[in-house]
């Protein structure tokens, strides 16, 4: 019996050693520049620029989610078969244009020839309000040049095509190294954009997400030290519970700006600043803004 009790605490011993050192010795992460010039607020972001108040992803909703007041513009990239990088959330033109195909199969300028506004409603179909109006699929480089100083989150699309070598390069040229912060769900792309550009600001792969979430289950969170600066994650996934008061808290006490997406409901907004988020990834910008008490009126936009 005694011989099965060494047996069994030796190596017990050895994990609380190794738990204490990792925990002695982690570090929370810093606050990027992108994040600490926003100030300590609750932060509105327009998901795809407010997707649900205009064309997804275009320059006209990043524009009009601007002039309304939002903290930070949400955007997703693909690359065109020239290389360009461009603002379109899936693989295919489907759902958001008049075009048909993978998007990675045509050049820049097929690309900008198609109606980005063609698929939009507000209706359930009943009407398509921005068919014809000229709206196109937008470049990053096109954002850059219309919203210099505006806070971006940009979320690599396709994994393994060199598109992280192109957007360190793109953010060193327009002078946004301090103005974004980059997520992915494909980890190694994730992995590779810090190695090229390891000052600017990402957010949690799927594999951290899911390391922070079994330490927080495990009372284990003091152990991390993140490599990345955000957590965004939706509150509920595959029907668990992902964002709770323990998470969020713990998330926080590493350093993590905590940001839950997709959330369009006031009342499910509500609950989700009261449990401490950091900010809201929102279809409707609108909303999150007028549950803040903060003003839900189009501003100046920029002229051509």
């Amino acid at each position: 019996m005694l011989r099965l009790t060494r047996f069994l605490l030796i190596p017990l011993l050895l994990i609380g050693a190794v738990v204490l050192l990792l925990a002695l010795t982690s570090k929370p992460a810093s606050t990027p520049a992108v994040l600490d010039d926003l100030g300590q607020h609750p932060l509105v972001i327009a998901h795809r620029g407010g997707a649900g108040l205009w064309p997804e992803n275009t320059l006209f909703a990043f524009e009009r989610a601007a002039a309304l007041g939002v903290d930070m513009l949400e955007m997703d990239l693909h690359l065109s078969r020239d290389a360009r990088l461009v603002v379109i959330h899936d693989d295919t033109l489907e759902r958001t244009t008049n075009g048909q195909g993978p998007v990675a199969q045509f050049n820049l300028a097929e690309l900008q020839a198609l109606d980005a506004g063609y698929q939009w409603t507000a209706d359930g179909g009943q009407s398509y309000p921005y068919r014809g109006q000229g709206t196109r699929i937008a470049t990053l480089e096109e954002v850059f040049q219309r919203l210099p100083l505006m806070p971006k989150v940009l979320d690599l699309k396709v994994p393994d095509v060199g598109m992280e070598a192109v957007l360190c390069e793109m953010l060193a040229a327009y002078d946004q190294l301090d103005r974004v912060i980059v997520g992915s769900f494909h980890e190694r792309s994730l992995q590779r954009f810090r190695q090229l550009c390891p000052e600017v600001a990402t957010s949690a792969g799927p594999i951290s997400v899911r390391l922070l979430l079994a330490l927080n289950w495990l009372g284990l969170s003091d152990v991390l030290s993140p490599s990345y600066s955000a957590l965004q994650i939706p509150p509920q996934h595959s029907g668990l519970t992902l964002a709770t008061p323990r998470l969020v808290r713990n998330a926080q006490t590493r350093g993590l700006h905590v940001q839950l997406w997709t959330i369009n409901e006031q009342p499910e907004m509500r609950r989700l600043l009261e449990m401490g988020a950091n900010g809201l990834i929102t279809d409707y910008p609108d909303r999150a803004l007028q549950l803040f008490g903060r003003s839900t009126q189009l501003g100046a936009l920029p002229t051509d």
